[in-house]
């Protein structure tokens, strides 16, 4: 996801620094993406510093397996994502405002790509930024926030964004899900291990799968 997010924040002007450029907080650790300059206020600009993560919103752990597949929180969809933020702020938001002009955002989806609410808010102050440098290089700045077309732009910029966080979300997910067709545990095989032929065999023939060619 830092491939797909680094350019869409480069898209404004901004300069944007990742994984192994981003600058380290007090206690040495890094976030994934780093945006120079990107808040500005009465006191100044300030660096924006954000941390991917994917959280799990369904149990996955082959000890209980009469939870498999179930929501974890079935009476608040975005408690993962509470979750996995209240994670990220305490590993790094206090470590970077001790010592640097940096603020931390967590930025946190789900398996199911749904999007922690601080993350949105910074794809729509990031489609706001790319709206009001269209207007700029169209020679309209005056009609800036005030017109129904600026808003209509600044509503597909986001949109847009929305779409790219989210595919390339998706394709994170897809990487970590092991799919189990049998509703029981499976245990992966060794990466060592010489073909994956013999272990796939009889859950393919149970489902009346073909079997896989070996070159």
């Amino acid at each position: 996801m830092v491939s797909v997010l680094g350019p869409l924040f480069r898209t404004a002007g901004h300069t944007v620094r990742t994984q192994h450029g981003v600058t380290a907080s007090a206690g040495q650790r890094r976030g994934d993406i780093e945006v120079r300059n990107y808040l500005r206020d009465q006191a100044g600009s300030r660096s924006l510093v954000f941390d991917l993560s994917i959280a799990h919103d369904r149990f996955g752990s082959s000890s209980h397996v009469q939870q498999n597949g179930l929501l974890t929180h079935p009476q608040d969809l975005d408690g993962p994502l509470h979750v996995a933020a209240q994670r990220k702020i305490a590993a790094y938001q206090q470590q970077y405002a001790d010592n640097q002009n940096i603020s931390f955002l967590p930025a946190i989806v789900s398996t199911s790509t749904r999007m922690h609410g601080e993350f949105l808010r910074l794809l729509f102050l990031q489609a706001h930024r790319e709206t009001e440098a269209h207007f700029t290089a169209a020679g309209m700045s005056s009609q800036r926030n005030q017109s129904d077309s600026f808003r209509f732009k600044r509503a597909a910029f986001y949109n847009g964004l929305k779409s790219k966080v989210g595919l390339a979300a998706a394709k994170a997910a897809a990487l970590r899900v092991n799919l189990n067709v049998q509703g029981c545990g499976i245990v992966a095989p060794p990466m060592h291990a010489s073909s994956r032929t013999p272990l796939l065999l009889p859950l393919l023939l149970s489902h009346n799968l073909p079997t896989p060619r070996v070159h």
